[in-house]
């Protein structure tokens, strides 16, 4: 085979594979994809997978712990072409060496030095001497190497992401170099838990650490923790028990209100019944709360303790000015951040569209002169907006219009068991909600008095319920009603619907409100139904949207197109909400603070509303179809000019997927029109209103192809090669042209059929390079235009 004909998959074949494995690399993964996938949504919400990323070689030094990647190029590309790629993935992947080569010529780049040396093939280093060299310039002492490679526990099959790899990794490696306090960030429902298991586990199981705490804030994540993810440590781990001490346990999980309690007025300090030196690893669970405030008593836990090794993880770390109530000052700059917005670009998290209607009263209200509250008393007579309801006076109306809107939504979406949130103002304002929503509800919550359920402080069914609503297989409770109790650590997988009735303050609860919904759940069954979570909305009635513009959110402000906000006032969340601190607000609200029920005010929902798609971590107003052609438009001025551009393009495939950010459009397309359309066409009908779209079949009979092949100087026996592929192309589509497909395509029964086999196929069209070239020069052939 000639060597400047060779594709990139044959030159790894023939060459770098070859080099790979006689550098002694037995733990060499090919082709590795490290994301899911991005996942789009069109405006028949219907979902779509994007590409999934991949390395060409990830080289490991044992399972798990990655030494370099590889990026491969053709047998006759440039080197140098290869070399900015693997560099870019060996950041992501946090590998210390990258390699890039062609089969002949070999660049290596030490992504920990930062110097780069050109070699030949047959000098590609060994495994061991990459992980010498990693020891010699990582500062990981060579005594801590074999406690730093101890083996992942895999026992469950679950195959670590690459970021949770790169976060259990450097935590490790950190604590064995003596390092005392860690941040990690990790983004809700991307696997703190499984990191924290991991992290434990090695440490604890290759004698690093003897006794270790994980520290939630309720029991309810404590109850998840041991049910799942901290499973396997089985009688080596026990919840602590502030009536029932324990010191013979190595893993112990408790709450922060288990170790400090109030009594008769006295604060009594359980974990005191340890030795300050008994743990050496403490993990404490969304550390975004209390326990990084330095007034705080849930802080004396890690004060008493301080000896021990503190690791904090959260999706929502806090710099806050006062450095005694911030995160970042007590646990130190996190040493990995994986943040929404990467995970949703990854595919690991699901996007969202926030829907916000718009309530005739929350731009004003004010009560005719006498009204009176559900107690007779009369009513203030001031203007009420949207910041006041619920807090300082509370229409039944209000309630009962939104509960109709919801179950309205849900029955146009066909969601009406779909898993939901509604998140209220207090307690007594969640209770008065769930009640709207029974009474809008009666067929359903006849079915099951599940069908609605409050889930707030003190409920006697909390833990139930709770366990029910996260469990993918429970058709109920299908709404759940709460004020903060599930704002935080609520594994609900297939949560559907977030509902905001409540002013949201602090950005880091909104965060991980929001990470309620941002989990995905591919494929499951309820009642032996097939079900699929890949996006979810949001539904906000009180002006939150807002904080999708503040760059603490994720990532950098967003320019949105509001000229008025729905509420009365000026949009902005109400001030004055700290972090989140474990519990519920008092049922009437602020202590002391009377809250006026009000019967018989009419009120309306306007059908003007918003809905914005996150899509690559921009929120947008139109849905996607009307995003992607903007996208085009501003990158093309005219049909013309996209033209000539795609005539041009040496890679068709990627410039498709740039532009319409999916890459399984086509079937959608198929549904629609009922045939198969090409790429060039799917982008000229989203950018350029050419519809309805020409099928393949029309494409590949047009005049041009017709001259190319009549024209061309071909034989009647090389015409007939390309008619076949020309068939193929209109059957598979145009990547049945391009040169590792179509060496493939050489051996279907249609050549064979016609007689030929797949070297006469070769040698009739000239050769390989001749041939290729040609097949190239029929695609451009499909997208000329007619001669007049």
């Amino acid at each position: 085979m000639a060597e400047e004909t060779l594709s990139e998959e044959d030159t790894k074949r023939l060459y770098i594979t070859r080099a790979i494995e006689g550098a002694g690399w037995k733990d060499c993964e090919i082709n590795m994809e490290f994301t899911a996938g991005r996942i789009s949504v069109d405006s028949k919400g219907r979902a779509h997978r994007g590409d999934k990323l991949k390395a060409d070689y990830f080289l490991n030094y044992e399972k798990h712990f990655p030494l370099a990647v590889v990026e491969a190029k053709a047998y006759d590309v440039d080197v140098h072409v290869g070399v900015q790629q693997a560099m870019e993935y060996a950041k992501r992947l946090d590998t210390p060496f990258a390699f890039a080569c062609n089969g002949h010529d070999l660049i290596e780049i030490d992504m920990l030095t930062g110097m780069h040396r050109q070699l030949t093939m047959d000098e590609f280093p060994s495994r061991a001497d990459l992980w010498q060299r990693f020891l010699d310039e990582s500062g990981l002492p060579e005594q801590d190497a074999q406690v730093y490679l101890y083996p992942y526990n895999m026992g469950d099959g679950k195959t670590p992401r690459y970021y949770q790899r790169i976060i259990i990794n450097k935590t490790v490696s950190e604590v064995l170099k003596g390092r005392q306090r860690l941040l990690i960030v990790c983004a809700t429902g991307t696997g703190k838990t499984y990191e924290a298991f991991q992290i434990i586990y090695r440490l604890w199981k290759s004698g690093a650490k003897k006794r270790i705490l994980y520290l939630a804030d309720r029991n309810a994540l404590i109850n998840q923790t041991v049910a799942q993810d901290f499973a396997p440590f089985g009688q080596s781990m026990m919840k602590f028990d502030n009536d029932a001490h324990d010191d013979a346990h190595s893993i112990y999980l408790g709450i922060y209100q288990q170790f400090i309690t109030v009594r008769n007025g006295e604060v009594q300090r359980h974990y005191e019944q340890f030795p300050r030196d008994f743990f050496d690893l403490i993990i404490v669970d969304e550390c975004h709360r209390g326990s990084a405030n330095l007034d705080s008593q849930w802080h004396d836990i890690l004060d008493y303790f301080s000896s021990a090794t503190q690791i904090g993880m959260t999706a929502t770390p806090k710099d806050d000015a006062d450095p005694s109530h911030s995160n970042i000052a007590y646990f130190g700059e996190p040493i990995y951040t994986y943040s929404l917005k990467q995970g949703t670009e990854d595919g690991f998290l699901a996007p969202f569209i926030v829907d916000i209607p718009s309530i005739d009263v929350d731009q004003g209200w004010i009560p005719p002169e006498g009204m009176t509250d559900e107690d007779n008393i009369p009513i203030e007579e001031e203007e009420y907006t949207q910041k006041d309801y619920d807090k300082k006076i509370a229409l039944t109306d209000r309630h009962r219009t939104i509960a109709a809107y919801i179950t309205d939504f849900l029955a146009e979406h066909n969601m009406q068991y779909a898993k939901t949130i509604v998140f209220c103002e207090t307690i007594q304002h969640a209770y008065e909600m769930t009640a709207a929503l029974r009474e809008a509800n009666p067929e359903l919550c006849a079915e099951d008095e599940r069908y609605v359920t409050t889930i707030v402080a003190d409920e006697k069914m909390n833990d139930a319920r709770l366990e029910e609503f996260t469990s993918a297989r429970s058709k109920y409770p299908v709404i759940t009603v709460t004020s903060k109790l599930m704002s935080t650590g609520v594994d609900a997988k297939t949560c559907k619907l977030i509902v905001l009735d409540r002013s949201v303050g602090s950005m880091t609860e909104f965060k991980q409100i929001i990470g309620r919904g941002t989990r995905v759940k591919e494929h499951y069954k309820v009642d032996g139904v097939d079900e699929s979570k890949m996006y979810f909305y949001i539904m906000d009635f009180r002006s939150n949207y807002v904080k999708f513009q503040d760059p603490k959110f994720d990532g950098d402000p967003l320019d949105v197109d509001v000229t008025e906000p729905p509420s009365g006032g000026n949009g902005k969340p109400r001030d004055g909400e700290g972090p989140i601190d474990g519990g519920d607000p008092n049922p009437g609200g602020p202590k002391n603070k009377r809250v006026a029920r009000v019967n018989g005010v009419e009120v309306n929902i306007t059908p003007n509303m918003r809905k914005w798609l996150l899509e690559n971590g921009e929120l947008v107003d139109k849905p996607l179809e009307s995003y992607i052609r903007d996208r085009i438009r501003t990158r093309y001025s005219s049909l013309e000019e996209f033209t000539a551009q795609w005539l041009q393009c040496d890679d068709r495939s990627d410039l498709t997927r740039e532009l319409i950010l999916a890459d399984d459009w086509e079937e959608g397309f198929r549904e629609e029109y009922g045939y198969s359309v090409d790429d060039f066409d799917i982008i000229c009908d989203f950018g350029f209103d050419v519809e309805p779209p020409m099928s393949r079949k029309e494409r590949a009979e047009r005049e041009p192809v017709e001259h190319f092949l009549t024209q061309g100087g071909f034989n009647d026996s090389q015409q007939e090669i390309l008619r076949i592929f020309l068939d193929l192309y209109a059957r598979s589509g145009r990547e049945s042209l391009q040169r590792s497909a179509a060496m493939k395509a050489l051996s279907l029964p249609q050549f064979s059929d016609a007689g030929f086999s797949a070297m006469q196929v070769v040698r009739m069209m000239g050769g390989k390079p001749v041939f290729l070239k040609t097949l190239s020069q029929l695609e451009d052939a499909l997208y000329e235009e007619e001669r007049a």
